[in-house]
């Protein structure tokens, strides 16, 4: 029996000092299978590393802010060099990057999901620095806009940087790396306006434009050498593309790909973004509230400058330092946020064993109490013509309150959906409605202030954020039920009212 064994097996004994013929279990040359323990965990990287990606991403994020409101002081200089005129055409240069920016965030989730946050991110960069390019070097009116709405679509890290933010961080440490990568980027719109004025005066107005597309280049050019791929699913994808035989914890992107063809595939994951935000209550109040700021904040940017200069008799330089009062509003509140955001978080752990997505709420709720008082001190100020100081504090209040509906909201999100693998999408079209709100009500901010006035039209404004402070109260309580349950929730809460 024993000349009959085959290569393959050896003699085993069993209880009875029997021999029977068992399988050969070879040691050597064996391909070690990596446990899911041994994917490449972006939150276990080395702190260098995670900090490096971060201050890219939030440099990124700063320069395309910086990129929309730079050119503003300079729009006389653009509109008089290719003999234009008229209304339209002020407010449009500005606007058309916002558009842009809503078409591109709605299509960089789904793409990112699908097909990596690096290679998007990268791409986005490249496409951004081309625009800058073709834009300071236009011939009309018409090419500048056009290639500011491309430049506008390019702006990837309007969607990526929350989503990157949650793949390199677990909850408990998300909230200061969120404060930076968000709040680093509001000073552009701040900041931009100085800029751009002293630039456009002394250099020209293409100038601004060539000066972001230098800054884009060198952070780009940092980038490539410390930017690795944060998406887990993907990481696990090129992982077990290297190891086919790994099976057990085939990544999401994988299992959507034997179960669907490549054409619903794709067609899914671009209308995934819509889907989620009508989907849950949650995403969609959330997404709307902070739109809504999103737009009020641009409304005062781009009116701003007008008002203090008919109002109070600014001049053209001393005018951007107006500017201030929104970005003193935004570092006190990055710093609010920064110093309490995972404290509390750590702080609900402790006490109740875990921390939950709706522990990011209270600061919201802050927020949202703020927003009115703003708007009614800037408008009611600037209508009565108090001392210049007043108006600006308001600014300031606004730009308080705008960091403190922001950088929750984005955490919030991220901590509630990126287990699922859907915080890129859902933030795509968080990104999206901002980005249109953002285009529209610089267009309708002159009627709606020559209408109503100063005074009357920023407490509109007011009004309607008010709308949605009791509903984040609600959020507050119910919303890991509203997140598991949906829309169907709301008829357990009538009824138990």
């Amino acid at each position: 029996m024993i000349n009959n064994l085959k290569d393959s097996e050896i003699i085993a004994y069993d209880a009875d000092n029997n021999f029977t013929p068992q399988p050969l279990v070879k040691e050597k040359d064996e391909e070690i299978v990596p446990l899911p323990e041994q994917w490449d965990d972006p939150t276990a990287w080395p702190l260098w590393r995670k900090w490096s990606i971060v201050i890219c991403v939030a440099l990124m994020y700063m320069l395309a802010n910086f990129g929309t409101i730079i050119i503003v002081p300079g729009v006389p200089l653009i509109l008089s060099e290719f003999n234009e005129s008229g209304k339209l055409y002020q407010p449009l240069i500005v606007s058309i990057w916002e558009l842009g920016e809503g078409v591109g965030s709605f299509l960089v989730g789904p793409l990112s999901e699908r097909y990596g946050r690096k290679i998007i991110y990268h791409i986005g960069n490249a496409i951004f620095i081309l625009c800058s390019v073709a834009s300071a070097l236009s011939v009309n009116v018409s090419m500048l806009v056009a290639f500011r709405f491309i430049n506008g679509m390019a702006v990837t890290v309007l969607t990526l940087s929350p989503s990157i933010i949650g793949d390199l961080f677990v909850r408990e440490e998300r909230g200061t790396a969120m404060a930076v990568a968000i709040s680093v980027p509001l000073i552009g719109p701040c900041v931009a306006p100085i800029v751009g004025g002293y630039v456009a005066s002394a250099l020209g107005w293409r100038w601004a434009i060539w000066l972001i597309a230098i800054a884009v280049g060198c952070v780009s050019m940092f980038s490539l050498l410390v930017f690795k791929e944060t998406y887990k699913s993907k990481i696990q994808e090129k992982q077990s593309r290297r190891n086919p035989n790994s099976g057990p914890d085939s990544p999401p992107a994988q299992e959507i790909a034997r179960n669907e063809s490549p054409q619903e595939t794709k067609l899914q994951s671009f209308l995934r973004p819509v889907r989620l935000l009508f989907s849950s209550p949650v995403v969609l109040v959330t997404s709307l509230f902070t739109s809504l700021i999103y737009g009020f904040s641009y409304l005062i940017l781009t009116t701003l400058a007008e008002i203090m200069q008919e109002t109070y008799g600014f001049g053209s330089g001393p005018v951007g330092l107006t500017f201030l009062g929104r970005a003193i509003g935004n570092l006190i509140g990055l710093a609010l946020y920064g110093l309490t955001s995972d404290r509390y978080l750590e702080y609900r752990r402790r006490k109740a064993g875990n921390s939950i997505p709706e522990d990011r709420l209270p600061l919201m709720i802050l927020g949202t109490a703020l927003l009115p008082v703003g708007l009614f001190l800037y408008g009611w100020s600037a209508h009565f013509h108090v001392q210049w100081s007043v108006p600006l504090i308001g600014t300031g209040i606004v730009g308080l309150s705008m960091l403190l509906t922001k950088l929750p909201t984005d955490n919030y999100l991220v901590d509630a959906f990126a287990p699922q693998g859907t915080s890129a999408s859902i933030l795509s079209a968080d990104a999206t409605l901002k980005a249109l709100f953002g285009a529209i009500f610089p267009l309708l901010g002159p009627s709606l202030y020559r209408n109503l006035g100063l005074g009357w039209g920023n407490s509109l404004l007011a009004f309607i954020g008010l709308v949605f402070l009791p509903l984040f109260i609600i959020l507050w309580r119910e919303g890991q039920e509203l997140r598991t349950e949906g829309w169907g929730y709301l008829n357990v809460m009538m009824k138990r009212r």
